[in-house]
């Protein structure tokens, strides 16, 4: 079924950042355009903010964070929101309205995470201040098994490798993972939807943002940079997982091949291929038929997994 009308808008929006972005590595330009995906959502009614302080892994440096507060959820499930945009962009203010937007469906509250990014910061600083914001929850009482880690894009690969960091370092895992159109293999060849929707996809592929993430001598077939190379041994003991793939994305086998892989391993996993559908379709929750219906269904096996 081709999308919607209003799916079609962000294809066209997503056409113009590509448009925009410079040549010339200028990562502050390169933000500023891609914050604007935050008009692609609706607000949300009865949703309030608050705006804190995180600590870090190695506890000397602060960075920010967001409360993401629906007024009926729970007190006691949070989602862990880590925002996509290829380790060098994305904000608490681009994926704000989706944050609200799955946490009301998952009737949980959500803390987001702004993570350091690349080239000012590559790998593992990433990795590194989401697992910090993770252990905060756990020291601010969140039991393991109410936490989901949920994120899109290098977001949605960074909610599969903060419980891979947990488990090496012993910490308990999350209820449950969510991954919408994730990147998982920053080797990026292997992934047949590279080729097969080069033309269908208006975003660029995203290798020149994996060398920045790497940049420093990170192996980008390090399963904590790309989680599809986690060892069998080591997938059967995650979470269950729910992903969510775009039919004309790029990284559409970067999902669908994470899905494979967790279910050799016997992980209870959710695929769902959204057919016709760009990169991080759920951007346009509240104004698209297809979005909302996927983020209600996330929403409703998230209840399921942790009782929220």
């Amino acid at each position: 079924m081709a999308p919607s009308k209003q799916c079609e808008v962000q294809k066209q929006t997503f056409a113009e950042f590509s448009k925009q972005m410079p040549d010339d590595d200028n990562v502050f330009l390169e933000r500023s355009i891609y914050d604007q995906v935050m008009t692609l959502a609706s607000e949300t009614p009865d949703t309030s903010y608050e705006d804190i302080d995180l600590p870090s892994e190695a506890g000397n440096y602060r960075g920010p964070g967001k409360w993401v507060r629906p007024l009926q959820a729970s007190k006691d499930h949070v989602l862990l929101f880590l925002h996509g945009g290829g380790f060098s962009f994305g904000s608490l203010s681009s994926h704000r309205k989706l944050c609200a937007h799955l946490a009301r469906s998952c009737n949980a509250l959500a803390l987001m995470v702004d993570y350091r990014l690349t080239p000012e910061a590559a790998y593992p600083a990433a990795l590194d201040d989401c697992v910090a914001a993770y252990k905060y929850l756990l020291d601010q009482g969140f039991k393991a098994e109410n936490i989901v880690t949920i994120g899109d894009s290098c977001g949605g690969g960074l909610a599969t490798s903060v419980p891979l960091r947990a488990m090496r370092e012993g910490l308990p895992l999350p209820g449950a993972a969510v991954a919408l159109s994730p990147w998982t293999d920053l080797v990026c060849k292997d992934s047949e939807s590279y080729r097969t929707n080069a033309e269908n996809d208006e975003l660029s592929p995203p290798n020149k943002l994996a060398e920045r993430y790497c940049k420093g001598g990170a192996k980008p077939d390090d399963p904590l940079l790309s989680p599809i190379y986690t060892d069998m041994e080591e997938l059967r003991k995650l979470p269950p997982h729910w992903i969510s793939c775009a039919g004309h994305d790029v990284l559409l086998n970067d999902g669908t091949r994470m899905a494979e892989r967790l279910e050799k391993a016997g992980v209870e996993v959710v695929l769902k291929v959204h057919e016709g559908q760009q990169h991080v379709f759920e951007f346009m929750a509240g104004k698209a038929a297809e979005s909302d219906e996927s983020i209600r269904d996330i929403g409703k096996w998230v209840r399921s997994k942790i009782g929220s």
